[in-house]
């Protein structure tokens, strides 16, 4: 593999408004490209803000608004090799009144802490490895409600 295959996905990205990109497009871009990439695209901070917060933008409309009706529960991401406190990059989702808002701030006390690599969520949310693939290598920690993250998946209509 030469230099330029591994900028691949972070060439495409840098030069694309991702707010304009169809979901299925989207994940078309990060599914299709080796890991390699992935680590390329996510190593540019800029390019990595882009995509982490975009996919956590779009976590607020593909939320199965049924499954979280009666539900009030925050879910805290902290992204390895990030540039926030500790080297995280952390997003909180509160799951509540049918709906998923996405905050930078820290909430007191969240149901569960998922403690990831970028890759890795987004091998998750494109369905190229499961949280239980994960938890088992020992690629995701979690804290809090194991039973809850476990299936965090499913309150989400995930593209494919």
């Amino acid at each position: 593999m030469d230099h330029r295959d591994g900028l691949e996905l972070a060439e495409r990205v840098a030069g694309t408004d991702l707010a304009t990109v169809d979901a299925s497009t989207l994940i078309g871009m990060v599914d299709s490209a080796p890991r390699k990439q992935l680590e390329a695209a996510f190593a540019d901070e800029t390019l990595r803000r882009r995509l982490l917060d975009e996919i956590f933008r779009r976590m607020t409309t593909h939320v199965r608004t049924e499954k979280v009706r009666d539900m009030h529960a925050v879910v805290r991401w902290r992204l390895t090799g990030g540039s926030g406190e500790g080297g995280y990059d952390r997003y909180e989702c509160t799951l509540a009144d049918g709906a998923c808002t996405v905050s930078r701030e820290r909430s007191p006390q969240p149901r569960v802490t998922i403690t990831v690599s970028p890759v890795d969520f987004v091998r998750l949310i494109c369905r190229q490895t499961t949280p239980a693939e994960l938890y088992v290598t020992g690629k995701i920690q979690v804290k809090g409600d194991l039973g809850f993250a476990a299936g965090l998946i499913g309150y989400f209509d995930l593209p494919r």
